[in-house]
């Protein structure tokens, strides 16, 4: 048998193709290994993503301005259960801090007053590579997380706020002239003209009992009281005992100042309101918040503040705290105490308005 020599070319072509396969082939399967370990990254990143979301949310309703404030935000964040690195692990390195204005932040403040944002940052964590070393020397994918979340004044509201606006006593906010414990007005009487001037003020709110409210009030439309942006009775029901509105209210634009007071089903809709509360009989402010349980605080509300009677334009939003019962004489007002503006957690994590969110 007569073995025929391989020419010397077709041995260099042979080799060539031999090289090229193998190169080829670590090439393939390191852009293969290099797609699942980006994967893996992805997954990775979300669920970091997904612990600092959590956590500064979390530790936002805990910053009521004061330390032990801080310290239940801190505590909020190192319970946190979510994991990562497909759920196996928990994240280290994670950086806490607060910040009254977003811009400077701090670990430790040595006051809880006015901190009303959390930033959350899991910075370096990493994975390991598993096929990128094929084309890279790097074998590691660093894996970070930024969440910051806080209480910022609304500028919109479609859900939860009461429908009442209040007229200003001052247009410069965040509190239009209110001090905190006022007693302003949310609904006026039926009529402000009758019943001889003293009578009038003693009808009105505390707040309100002056010259200037009544001339406010009478310049608007007699059967427009206070802002019912509804005109049913069971709609008017729906805003105040559950939170539902069918409608936007949206700072720098009016709101419908609809007629008809309506006031047997608005003293019974507040007083259902004040009835869903497991404190409803508490008088005092600070002994409420001192004394009340885990449940929502019903009686804590936000309703918009409007410029005037005539144009209702709205400035901002505050909250107010509901009293245990209200006048059911249509010809006496129905009243709030004023707490300040509608920039900290509402309802005690419950249903109502509630200005928490994620800002980055």
């Amino acid at each position: 048998m007569k073995l025929w020599p391989v020419a010397p070319g077709n041995q260099r072509r042979r080799g060539f193709v031999l090289l090229a396969t193998a190169v080829g082939m670590v090439v393939m399967f390191g852009s293969l290994g290099l797609v699942a370990d980006l994967g893996r990254g992805w997954i990775a990143q979300n669920e970091a993503q997904a612990f600092t979301d959590s956590a500064a949310l979390a530790a936002s309703t805990r910053l009521n301005g004061t330390l032990a404030g801080i310290s239940a935000a801190k505590a909020e964040v190192a319970a946190s259960v979510n994991k990562w690195y497909f759920g196996t692990k928990s994240l280290t390195g994670v950086i806490t801090e607060f910040s009254i204005d977003r811009s400077t932040w701090v670990a430790d403040p040595g006051t809880g007053s006015g901190y009303k944002f959390a930033r959350v940052r899991a910075p370096s964590n990493h994975i390991q590579g598993l096929f990128s070393t094929v084309l890279s020397s790097r074998n590691t994918i660093t894996v970070g997380a930024l969440t910051v979340a806080g209480n910022q004044p609304p500028t919109s509201a479609s859900e939860g706020v009461f429908p009442f606006a209040p007229i200003a006593h001052n247009p410069t906010g965040p509190h239009f002239g209110y001090t905190y414990g006022d007693e302003l007005t949310l609904l006026w009487p039926s009529s402000v003209q009758s019943s001889g001037g003293a009578q009038q003020l003693n009808n009105l709110c505390q707040s309100d009992r002056n010259q200037a409210s009544l001339d406010a009030i009478n310049a608007g439309t007699t059967a427009d009281r206070g802002y019912i942006q509804e005109t049913s009775a069971s709609s008017i029901a729906a805003a105040i005992e559950d939170d539902h509105m069918d409608y936007t209210v949206t700072v720098g634009l009016p709101v419908a100042r609809t007629g008809g007071v309506k006031t047997t089903d608005v003293y019974q809709s507040l007083e259902d309101r004040v009835n869903q509360d497991t404190s409803k009989n508490v008088q005092e402010y600070t002994a409420y918040l001192a004394n009340h349980d885990s449940t929502p605080y019903r009686r804590i509300v936000i309703v918009p503040i409007v410029g005037d009677a005539v144009n209702a334009i709205v400035l901002g939003f505050v909250k107010v705290f509901l009293p245990p019962n209200q006048q059911h004489n249509p010809n006496k007002s129905k009243c709030a105490m004023y707490i300040g503006p509608a920039d900290t957690p509402t309802g005690n994590n419950g249903s109502g308005g509630n200005f928490l969110r994620i800002v980055q």
